[in-house]
């Protein structure tokens, strides 16, 4: 036969219509409770970038979210998804951030969310080096985030016009964000805007391509094989014991409580060591900031704003002292609490040893300070701190 050749070429033009024509929703359905199980720890770009996973994470309330950036990645036993697991009268914590995710990243998730964010309760972390010169930049921007995230933002029914407006136009500063006809437009008139910012078929082409890839991940989570140190029913106390017992065994190479292994890189990696662009009091993160907490604000997330203090000890040594830092922090505090929001500020800690791993990601004792600040926020008390 002559076409014969053909036959595998055209099958597979079939099977191509076939899938570009089916509906999303025969696709999404893949993504399930199961489906978050999986996925607590994982940090995957499907976690982090699509919106399926955030959709069923918010749809209920079966877990507790924790937003950050680098540190949730650190295999460390006492951070509150490995040491709060089974703990009593708590639930499971969900991990979603990772390196780079600043106010703004993390803002464009929670914002396509905004519709079923009510009551929900959840901890952010602020990390203060993220209040750097020029804030975030458009790599990270066009890494860390998907047309369709940020097209989901805009078709949230309950979020205010003048939200959504805000939104469109810091994503016109980037030139990595594509669009800008429809967020021009939707900057000029945000209650008489045309179309949309992505088209329903391209839509619906993006969400099955991401239940695919989240149904068939092979990624496995960086916390895979840390194991807690602490036992459901242990004392705060006991377990601050073993945090400092375990930063004091893996910081034995220096004096500043720096985890053996980031030591090593600060002393061949010079570049690591140059951070006199951070702490800035006229940084773009503290409008990002402002932005973030009015949408949680708006939206009625019930939402506790961890302040991250950075190594002391070793910002001073840089020539970063106190003196320059705290300045930073109380604009952090105050931009959060001005826009609604409530603070556990740990920022007077930044030369408590063991509090930090390495020189600003939060580790060991600083974990166990954080995990017991989440217990009372899931339970109610009043998470509030001097």
């Amino acid at each position: 036969m002559k076409f014969k050749p053909f036959l595998p070429i055209f099958i597979s033009g079939i099977i191509f219509l076939a899938f570009v024509l089916m509906p999303a929703s025969w696709f999404t359905g893949l993504v399930n409770n199961k489906t978050l199980a999986d996925n607590r720890t994982s940090l995957t770009d499907q976690v982090l970038k699509g919106t399926l996973i955030q959709n069923q994470l918010f749809s209920n309330d079966k877990y507790y979210p924790l937003y950050g950036s680098s540190e949730l990645n650190k295999r460390d036993p006492f951070n509150p998804a490995i040491a709060m697991h089974h703990r009593k009268n708590t639930k499971p914590v969900f991990l979603v951030g990772t390196g780079g995710n600043t106010d703004l990243i993390n803002a464009i998730e929670l914002a396509g969310q905004y519709d079923q964010l009510k009551g929900k309760k959840m901890t952010f972390i602020i990390s203060p080096q993220w209040f750097s010169t020029h804030g975030v930049n458009d790599m990270d921007m066009a890494a860390r985030t998907t047309p369709n995230q940020i097209n989901q933002i805009f078709q949230q029914k309950d979020m205010p016009s003048e939200l959504k407006q805000r939104y469109a136009k810091r994503l016109l500063k980037f030139r990595s964000v594509p669009n800008k006809e429809y967020l021009k437009e939707l900057v000029k008139d945000p209650s008489n805007t045309k179309g949309r910012y992505i088209s329903n078929f391209k839509e619906n082409q993006l969400l099955k391509i991401e239940a695919i890839k989240t149904y068939f991940s092979l990624d496995k989570s960086p916390l895979a094989h840390v194991h807690s140190l602490t036992s459901p029913n242990d004392s705060w106390k006991n377990m601050s014991n073993k945090a400092v017992q375990l930063g004091e065994k893996r910081s034995t190479s220096n004096g500043y409580g720096i985890r053996n292994e980031y030591w090593k890189q600060l002393m061949h990696k010079k570049p690591m060591n140059r951070r006199q662009y951070e702490f800035k009091m006229n940084s773009p993160e503290f409008k990002d900031l402002s932005l973030l907490v009015d949408t949680m604000h708006q939206a009625g997330a019930d939402v506790q704003y961890v302040i991250l203090p950075v190594n002391g000890k070793w910002y001073d040594h840089l020539g970063i002292h106190r003196s320059t830092r705290e300045p930073v922090y109380k604009k952090i505090h105050k931009t959060v609490v001005a826009h609604g929001g409530k603070v556990y500020d740990m920022s007077n800690k930044d030369y408590e040893k063991y509090v930090l791993s390495d020189v600003v990601h939060v580790g060991w004792k600083g974990w166990v300070y954080m995990d017991r600040q989440i217990e009372k926020h899931m339970n109610d008390h009043q998470a509030h701190s001097k």
